[in-house]
């Protein structure tokens, strides 16, 4: 990993995107039913259990994390802010999906959120440690009556493929020797 590249992303998606204050009241974000679609591919019978609870909450926010460990402004469409960053680094993109870059070559995760019902978090390369604090704390914050963390880890080099599963502690125990 070129650790200059990626702190200058890092530095650059922070400055474009900011930090949260205050989880916020409504959500931006554009693909609402992200958390539904893959809930439901990863763990069905969670997720029938999931939306059979009067807790869950259906509204979609949407994240960047940093490899600081810290949370973005909400975003209302992820290619849409890693595009913002990453034109002028011309010679960055290698596969036409700018958040996918992003996420490879800074090591920001997306996370999005629905209280009570599950956190997906999408990444190409291994959290940090700041990275999975602050995901544990943010699972007893938003998941305190129900829920599930999902992740997807997406290999760049290989066009729709994908590694799947539910928990932190399967995404920390994940082999990444795996991902090329």
């Amino acid at each position: 990993m070129n650790y200059d590249l990626c702190d200058l992303l890092n530095r650059k998606m922070e400055y474009a995107c900011g930090y949260i204050t205050d989880f916020p009241r409504t959500s931006t974000f554009k693909n609402q039913n992200i958390i539904d679609e893959n809930f439901e591919l990863i763990a069905p019978d969670d997720y029938i259990e999931t939306m059979s609870d009067e807790n869950c909450n259906h509204e979609v926010f949407s994240f960047w994390m940093y490899r600081n460990g810290k949370i973005s402004n909400q975003v209302d469409d992820y290619d849409k802010s890693a595009r913002r960053v990453t034109k002028e680094l011309a010679n960055l993109s290698y596969s036409n999906n700018p958040s996918l870059d992003i996420m490879y070559f800074s090591g920001l995760l997306k996370m999005s959120v629905a209280r009570n019902k599950a956190i997906l978090i999408e990444t190409c390369i291994r959290p940090t440690l700041d990275q999975m604090l602050i995901l544990k704390d943010c699972e007893l914050k938003f998941l305190d009556k129900n829920g599930k963390i999902l992740w997807r880890i997406s290999e760049r080099k290989k066009k729709a493929v994908y590694y799947e599963g539910t928990g932190l502690n399967d995404l920390h125990s994940f082999k990444w020797s795996r991902i090329k």
